[in-house]
């Protein structure tokens, strides 16, 4: 919601630079998060490690996009790498 409110009283949007190692964080960022899922339900790991795993990953997605969120200047959350698509 932050970001909508400044980008529209900002000047027209500006698209964020997107550089191949950035495209490539965002994915690896957003399927290791469905690692230990998958894991799990193909009878790698037990439903334990699978959901202790699952916790942790989310636990510092949930600190990264809280950072971004709510420290981050406009400009750089936008152009972030670790972040949902």
């Amino acid at each position: 919601m932050r970001f909508a409110w400044i980008r529209s009283i900002q000047e027209p949007e500006k698209k964020p630079s997107s550089r191949p190692i950035d495209r490539f964080a965002l994915v690896t960022y957003n399927v290791v998060w469905w690692i230990p899922v998958a894991a799990t339900v193909t009878g790698l790991v037990s439903y334990t490690v699978g959901l202790f795993g699952f916790l942790s990953i989310t636990a510092v997605r949930a600190a990264v996009n809280a950072y971004r969120n709510n420290v981050m200047p406009v400009d750089a959350a936008m152009s972030f790498p670790l972040r949902s698509p």
